[in-house]
This record gives structure tokens, sequence and C-alpha cells, in this order.
């Protein structure tokens, strides 16, 4: 695992975690916050395995 994979391994449950934050707050509705939490996952999966 090189240093981007790493990067993404870290960063993306961060994300994902802000995204619940926001939503329990209210700033995000939940189709908002599915697709936010979608698109996040499909990014660093897309990415993860492009390295």
């Amino acid at each position: 695992m090189n240093e981007a994979q790493l990067g993404l391994v870290i960063s993306t449950p961060a994300i994902l975690a802000f995204i619940v934050f926001m939503y329990r707050k209210g700033a995000m509705n939940f189709p908002g916050a599915v697709a936010a939490a979608f698109m996040s996952v499909a990014i660093a999966t897309m990415l993860f395995l492009s390295q």
C-alpha cells in the first residue's frame, strides 16, 4: 500500500463521519447525505484501485 492509498483509507472514513455529523445537526437532508456518502465511497474506491 503506497502513500496515496493510505491517505484514501484514512480520509474516507473522516469524510463519512463528517457527513453523519452534518446530517445529525440538520445541515443535510437524508437523500443528500446518502448521495454524498455514496459518491465519496465511489470516488475513493476508484482512486484506490487506480493507484
